[in-house]
């Protein structure tokens, strides 16, 4: 394809263009005008070309935005599949254009969906909206030919259901912005469903029941349908088509024209069986039956005039109902044949580009480097520079790629001149500054500079890092922290004192000047007036982030030091306060924990250096109770740190042994929890903060502790806390072979008490498996075909003959214990972990103590995620209290920990000839939920993939788990983290009450159980269905195209309201529709075609196949009734197993990437019937327990859950009150009041320097 540009055909040699990376062209500015739509694009946002936007659009396959998705993955009830290439024409009088807007309105010939595209610029800004008349070669930094579309994400879902109508069915508004700095331009996307229901459509395609009213019509009263004719039977769209056109043409409604329901072509076209689309038109009906005759009609409302500007049709009204309905008829009437105006010409105009031919043919179209740089095969080299000089500024990331891609697609075209350029800018990429880092073996780097948008290695000098910096801020200020690491990482590693100096100075400290005008979306040289100062307070309150909170106020600090502007220093002192943002160093204004407190919300905790997800843990478990009175009353738990003592006590389910230093850490851990619940009860500030040494407590192994002196090194700063990378506690289907027990210790370096009592796994990062699920065989004194298994019975219905079985072929059930991690029979211990007598009871005391004050953190701990913290949490717990019972048949030790919180699962696993189960028992801490693969489910969907049975075919094996005994409060671990080192964000619909009934034990040949064999069953049924019923749905029917085999040409029709001279104008019909609404009878039949001059000619029709669209309706139709009677009965099934309700107490959530990102927890007040989220220092009360619910079902968010049992939340979990101070007096007796309410907010603005005060309006 060639497009004309009137460029010189000579060749440009621009060196300062060629030999210059996008954004780096001396002498050229370029202007950025923010809209609030930019702001919305997402961090490495790939864009495209309009024509290529187009194309994926009428493909179903946008690279970027999710819609396409999200709609497979719904399930929508339409006549026609959306699989295929639209075609779009103009619907209706719906589509305008003014000065600053343009709606181009549209449906689908095939599938009836409705596209409207809502264009729109700021009209200040109208000379800079990109235009193909800047096109000239070599494409300059500063011209801006095409847009560059870019997602900038969807409208919610809560706006869509209540916009949502009879009349305007939007199923999604997807937002896209131009990326080109200056241009304002941005596209809405709005799809709808058809308006047209299946059986509107089945009715007007009905020919053999029109046939058959038509041949009884002629039997009754032949005279009266003396010229009617068999072409009737396909002419209802067309009447239809002609009484929608009569109706919006209308402009009377002094005399409304109705329909006779006795009207010949009526009766015979529609009838009563078609009664129901006028009314669902609105159409208003009147009944005069005469001999069992109904002699009434139907009589339309008149539309409200169009009101929208230039007179077009408004979108959501009745006019334009009528008209969304009248197209979907026009599109029956152009597929059976005749021709039809696609408006996508009209789309690319308004979009500033031209179509390119034949796209689907090109093998190309998908290829990498097209989808990479966004355009199509064959484009123009000006186009194609355009979009990689766009995407240059999109995917810093991805420069290299980007080249590479220009590179291919310069050789694609044989194009010389762009060819030349490729390799240009190859080389000038390739030859920029020397590394400035001494070294980067561990890419941290690497990873600190795409951390910042820049491609390693390390060629920048200081200033383009700082301006890298600054630009990362103003786009990301809630990243602002992460930000400033990076950057003290990438000095560090340079040796370079001066390259050092100038980004030590940027990182550390306060914030520059000119990083805080970049933060605010100032000039260089400007100055701060009333409308940034506006502006910044509005993103303060509309931001739900407290780091981007804190960054605009330490801009805003930034501003009004250098401005000595005392108001505005009062301004960001007070929104600090109210934010609960800690004080940045250097400033005077107090910190969360000087600040004077609500004393009806619950104190908050600081944040210490990445312990988001401690602080969560912590305020969690001050609200169980047993926890809380352990810590709060230590002394009566205590164990006595004696060798006797520690050698008998014996942790978990597995009884792990611990040594003295053990010991030491976890009474330590104890002490200071008790400290912190105090300061939490008797605080009279927002915030307190917690220990290091608590901190170090908890995050440390005691082999650390221990070895502080030789390991312990400096970093330069910690990273956000992980989700786990570890491989999840397996899901359902992942044994490969027979459940064998393996012989031995499993010998591990990490303390006993971190993995003693719970199935608590490993993370990649140690480069160890998860052995948690590891079987140990328990020595046996059977004979040679029976083994004896210790039984883990803590119920009273466990019988003694369980704990003998013999080979696998027994009836009888066969068992095995699972140890931990550690877990090895009581003396089998490794011989690393007893460390009782490697140091005197003196020195290891001495040594874990000072390391627990002075031991820096290190990476790896950070490795660590909210489970492994819990265990971490409660094993040091256990280990620093007495046991209260030991259990006489299994010698396991209890205490408040093990009663509260560990729940017994057992695993069932059976080979396909066996008669009989072999089970595994276990305790553990939590109990894990999978989501959805893809798309949403609910909990107990998740918890069915842990709990329900697998079929592993190629081990022939079926398995399935079963809960034993339940604690008071029960844990769930949603398992985000996947195999390739990704995290499953996909919504699990999390209950307020879950009933566990179907997941309990059940003896096998119960009812019970056999009612969950059925249930198994019928799940698995659904499955299958929902998996055929998508491949169908992914597949364009046959049918249509089979039985129209062999139509070349359109078969003219005898007496068709079609005739020679038919034209088509905009997608609309042409021809004369004078068909007026229907009078009396005796007006005699509506004439439906133009008179012709001679007979009209005939054709034989060709015998073509018949039935298979039906057909596959059929199938279609089954799959779907099936679906949905099965999941009825599957409801049905559990609505009677809620005899066992837990509570949501709590729910810790993450948001970020597998390796990074932040922690916060949702605490249930039951008293108060409150929430609570608990985010660092900050406590925010939430009221709606529904409103709670949704937002915690609706994203990938929630992490963590804990429930309650319902009969025991009262003596289990509660929120404690905070204690106010008793009110003391003076030496006069007088009673002294102390001010504890927040600092108001700064009113008086009369110390504004000019370029700060506000605007008055007199």
């Amino acid at each position: 394809m060639a497009i004309d540009y009137n460029i010189n055909p000579q060749r440009d040699l621009d060196d300062g263009t060629y030999a210059s990376l996008p954004g780096t062209t001396p002498g050229e500015f370029v202007q950025y005008n923010a809209t609030p739509m930019k702001a919305r694009m997402r961090k490495d946002a790939e864009g495209c070309h309009p024509s290529r936007w187009i194309q994926e659009l009428l493909n179903n396959n946008f690279t970027t935005c999710d819609l396409f998705d999200r709609a497979r993955a719904a399930k929508l009830n339409t006549p026609y599949t959306w699989h295929h290439t639209h075609r779009l024409t103009i619907n209706g009088n719906q589509s305008f254009c003014t000065n600053t807007t343009r709606v181009l309105s549209s449906v689908c010939l095939d599938c009836h969906f409705h596209f409207v595209f809502k264009m729109a610029w700021e009209e200040q800004h109208n000379s800079q909206v990109c235009s193909p008349r800047h096109a000239r070669w070599p494409v300059r930094d500063a011209q801006f030919p095409w847009h560059h579309l870019v997602w900038a994400g969807s409208d919610t879902e809560m706006n869509l259901v209540k916009e949502n109508s009879k009349y305007y069915p939007i199923l999604a508004r997807e937002y896209f912005v131009c990326s080109a700095p200056p241009c304002t331009f941005q596209v809405t996307l709005e799809v709808s469903e058809p308006r047209m229901a299946s059986w509107w459509i089945d009715l007007l395609l009905d020919h053999d029941t029109i046939r058959q009213n038509l041949r009884l019509a002629k039997e009754q009263d032949p005279e009266r349908y003396a010229v009617a004719t068999d072409d009737w039977a396909e002419q209802a769209p067309m009447n239809l088509n002609t009484y929608l056109k009569n109706l919006l043409e209308a402009t009377s409604p002094e005399k409304p024209r109705s329909i006779s329901k006795r009207n010949k072509r009526f009766s015979v076209l529609f009838g009563p069986r078609c009664f129901s689309i006028f009314r669902e038109l609105e159409f208003e009906e009147t009944v005069d039956e005469q001999d069992g005759i109904d002699g009434g009609s139907f009589t339309p409302p008149l539309p409200s005039p169009p009101g929208g500007p230039t007179g077009a049709t408004e979108i959501g009204t009745y006019r334009g109902f009528v008209e969304d309905i009248r197209s979907e008829v026009q599109c029956i009437i152009h597929r059976s044949g005749e021709p039809a105006e696609l408006c996508t010409p009209g789309l690319h105009a308004d979009l500033g580009c031209v179509e390119v031919n034949n796209t689907n043919d090109s093998h190309l179209v998908n290829i990498r480097r097209y989808t990479l740089l966004g355009v199509l095969p064959n484009q123009p080299k000006e186009i194609v520079v355009n979009a990689y000089k766009r995407q240059w500024e999109l995917l810093p990331n991805k420069r290299k790629e980007l080249i590479d891609a220009l590179m291919g697609i310069a050789n694609d075209l044989n194009d010389e001149q762009l060819a030349d350029y490729a390799a240009t800018q190859s080389s000038v990429f390739d030859s920029q500054l020397p590394t400035q880092s001494n070294t980067d073996d561990d890419g941290v780097v690497s990873e600190a500079l795409a951390f910042l948008g820049l491609q390693p290695p390390n060629k920048y000098n200081a200033e383009t890092l700082v301006a890298a910096f600054r630009q990362k801020l103003s786009q990301e200020p809630k990243m602002a922290n992460s930000a400033r690491q990076m950057l003290l990482l990438i000095a560090q590693s340079s040796t370079d004192d001066t390259y050092q100096a100038i980004l030590l100075m940027e990182a550390n400290g306060k914030m520059s000047v000119a990083t805080a005008k970049a933060v605010l979306g100032m000039k260089e040289d400007g100055s701060l007036g009333p409308e940034v100062v506006a502006a910044a307070r509005t993103k303060i309150e509309l931001s739900n982030d407290k780091e981007e909170k804190a960054t605009y106020l330490d801009a805003l600090e930034a501003i009004a030091d250098l401005t000595n502007a005392m108001d505005l220093k009062q301004l960001v002192a007070t929104q600090r306060q109210e934010n609960g943002i800690e004080i940045p160093k250097g400033s005077a204004v107090p910190d969360a924990s000087g600040r004077p407190a609500n004393y009806d919300l619950p104190v908050g905790l600081e944040n210490i250096g990445n312990t988001c997800y401690l602080n969560s843990l912590l305020q969690y478990l001050f609200t169980v109770k047993p926890v809380r009175d352990i810590a709060l009353n230590y002394e009566n738990f205590k164990l006595e740190l004696n060798d006797e003592s520690i050698k008998q006590r014996l942790l978990g389910g597995n009884k792990m042994q611990m040594d003295r230093g053990e010991a030491v850490v976890a009474q330590a851990f104890a002490q200071e929890l008790s400290d912190l619940f105090n300061n939490l009860e008797t605080s009279d500030k927002v915030a307190t903060r917690p220990s290091q040494r608590l901190a170090n407590a908890v995050l440390l192994s005691t082999h650390t502790l221990l070895n502080d002196s030789k390991s312990a090194e400096p970093v330069a700063g910690p990273k956000p806390p992980p989700l786990p990378t570890r491989p999840p506690p397996e899901p359902p289907v992942k044994s490969s072979g027979d459940v064998e027990m393996a012989n031995g210790a499993v010998k591990e370096e990490r303390d006993p008490v971190e993995t003693a009592s719970t199935v608590s796994s490993q993370t990649l990062v140690e480069d160890l498996s998860d052995h948690s699920y590891e079987k140990v065989e328990v020595p046996s004194t059977a004979t040679d075909d029976q083994t004896t298994d210790t039984v883990m019975a803590l119920g009273e219905s466990d019988s003694p003959a369980e704990t003998v079985r013999p080979t696998l072929k027994s009836t009888e059930t066969s068992e095995t214990i699972i140890k931990g991690a550690n877990g090895t029979a009581n003396e089998e211990q490794d011989a690393d972990v007893s460390m009782g007598n490697a140091d005197e009871p003196q020195t290891v005391d001495h040594k874990v103590l000072t390391a627990l004050e002075h031991q820096k953190r290190s990476s790896g701990t950070d490795q660590q995620d909210v489970e492994e913290v819990m265990g971490s949490i409660l094993n040091r717990l256990q280990a620093a209290i007495r046991p209260s019972s030991i259990d006489e048949s299994t010698g396991i030790q209890l205490e408040k920990i093990m009663e509260t919180f560990f729940v017994t699962t057992i695993n069932y696993t059976k080979k396909f000839d066996d008669k009989t189960y072999q089970k595994e028992i276990s305790f553990d801490r939590s109990i894990t939920a999978f989501p959805a693969p893809e798309g949403s489910c609910s909990l107990y969907d998740a918890l069915g993939r842990n709990f329900d049975q697998q079929i592993i075919e190629e081990s022939k094996l079926s398995r399935y788990t079963a809960i034993k005994t339940l604690p008071p409060v029960l844990h769930v671990l949603i398992q985000r983290s996947q195999s390739m080192g990704s995290k499953n964000g996909n919504p699990v619909e999390i209950p307020e009450t879950l009933y566990l009934d179907r997941y309990m034990d059940a003896p096998h040949d119960s009812p019970t159980f056999q009612q969950r064999v059925q249930s198994w069953a019928v799940a698995s049924r659904i499955s299958d269905l929902k998996a055929q019923k998508a491949r169908a749905e992914a597949v364009i029917p046959t049918g249509p195209f089979l039985e129209s085999c062999g139509e070349e040409e359109p078969t003219p029709v005898v007496n068709s309201a079609w005739g020679e001279d038919d034209t088509m104008e905009d997608g609309v019909l042409d021809f004369e529709e004078n068909w007026d609404f229907d009078g009396p009878v005796v007006d005699d039949f509506l004439l439906v075609s133009h008179p012709t001059n001679g007979p009209s000619p005939t054709t034989t029709v060709p015998v073509k196949p018949q039935g298979i669209e039906p057909t596959e309706r059929s199938v279609r139709e089954m799959m779907s009734n099936e679906l949905r009677q099965r999941e009825e009965d599957l409801e049905k099934h559990h609505a009677g197993l809620k005899n066992i309700p837990y509570r949501l107490h709590a729910v810790i959530c993450h948001r970020g990437q597998l390796m990074s990102g932040h922690y916060w927890v949702w605490i249930h007040d039951f008293e108060q019937d409150v929430w609570r989220k608990y985010n660092d220092s900050n406590v925010d009360v939430k009221r709606n327990t529904d409103e709670v619910l949704a937002t915690l079902s609706t994203s990938g968010e929630p992490y963590f859950l804990c429930y309650v049992r319902d009969e025991d939340k009262d003596a289990y979990v509660n929120v404690p009150r905070r204690q106010r101070p008793e009110q003391t007096t003076d030496a006069d007796g007088d009673v002294v009041v102390t001010n504890n309410e927040p600092t108001p907010a700064a009113e008086n603005t009369q110390d504004f320097s000019p370029p700060f005060g506000p605007q008055r309006n007199d």
